[in-house]
């Protein structure tokens, strides 16, 4: 009974230590007065593993008939941003909702290419010389403040 007893505890601590706790954090707020973002961050740990943003360029008032939401505030809001769709592990999609443009990123940091997000400017390091091995839930927290954003644990 006692064998049986400590197999059954060393069974559970070994399932238990598993892995390291999956969280979901969301950052959102404005960024600016015509820009709204909302950022969902899913890590192992401290490594980040996904991050799906949808950015909301509101352009009300803006929309004239010499600067049509879809010729010309688009365009330049595609101009402004990365392309996403080039990069590996990273996706965009682009939505006019009215005189809105919403955009859905999202960065699998798990396919992605470090190197790739360095010249891209997506990502960045203390020590230039250093290879990136993750991306680490802390510091894209950080980031994510600093751009005026509010993150929570979800």
């Amino acid at each position: 009974m006692k064998k049986l007893l400590s197999v059954m505890l060393l069974a559970l601590l070994l399932t238990g230590c598993g892995g390291e706790e999956k969280t979901t954090t969301i950052c959102k707020g404005n960024i600016d007065e015509m820009t709204a973002a909302e950022v969902t961050i899913e890590a192992t740990g401290d490594k980040t593993d996904v991050m799906k943003s949808t950015v909301t360029y509101d352009f009300t008032g803006y929309v004239t008939e010499s600067t049509p939401i879809d010729t010309y505030w688009l365009p330049k809001v595609k101009s402004i941003n990365v392309d996403y769709d080039s990069l590996k592990g990273g996706s965009a999609k682009y939505t006019v909702d009215g005189e809105k443009i919403i955009l859905k990123i999202e960065l699998d940091y798990g396919e992605a290419d470090f190197d790739e997000l360095k010249k891209a400017k997506l990502v960045t390091t203390t020590d230039s010389d250093k290879k990136i091995v993750y991306i680490s839930l802390e510091e894209t927290i950080k980031e994510q403040e600093k751009g005026g954003l509010t993150c929570k644990e979800k």
